[in-house]
């Protein structure tokens, strides 16, 4: 089942989100960096984001039984940020997958449904950044449709300086 996200949920997805860290990002960033995630302070700023959601945001939840195996947060692609893509741009900021569920379809079933939102509310073009490191996340961004550019932008994560790579579906 997928559905909107509610405060409720707020600890599992800081769960799910530290574990899904630990175990797409183990290549490239710091081992301590990862350890150290909290999925108690994690869980906290899920609260308070889902407490005051912006409108345009959407935070979408796969869930089977009571158990959450999924999430993707989705919104207004940032103009400054991605000036080129037009007012109307979107961008699915993040989606993270129970890592033993990987490979089942849930992520394709979750994100073509956060997608499949964001262009029934006539958002266009869409855009996702992967860490470039993310060979697998790329790959299945673009099967879903979405092409690597040669867009980036710097990021930092655990004192480790990263390169995200945009993907954008076009219109």
């Amino acid at each position: 089942m997928i559905r909107s996200a509610v405060p409720g949920d707020a600890q599992a997805i800081g769960d799910l989100k530290v574990r899904a860290w630990r175990e797409a990002y183990a290549d490239f960033m710091s081992r301590d960096y990862l350890r150290m995630l909290d999925p108690v302070r994690d869980a906290d700023e899920w609260a308070e984001y889902l407490a005051e959601i912006p409108d345009e945001h959407r935070l979408w939840i796969a869930q089977e039984g009571d158990v959450v195996v999924g999430f993707c947060r989705t919104g207004p692609a940032d103009q400054e940020q991605d000036p080129d893509l037009g007012p109307r741009a979107a961008e699915v900021y993040g989606l993270y997958i129970e890592p033993d569920r990987i490979g089942t379809g849930l992520g394709r079933q979750l994100f073509g449904h956060a997608v499949g939102d964001l262009e029934e509310r006539s958002y266009s073009p869409l855009c996702v950044y992967a860490y470039v490191p993310n060979a697998p996340a790329i790959r299945f961004y673009e099967r879903a449709g979405f092409r690597l550019g040669d867009t980036t932008r710097a990021a930092e994560e655990g004192g480790v300086e990263l390169l995200e790579a945009r993907l954008v579906k076009p219109n």
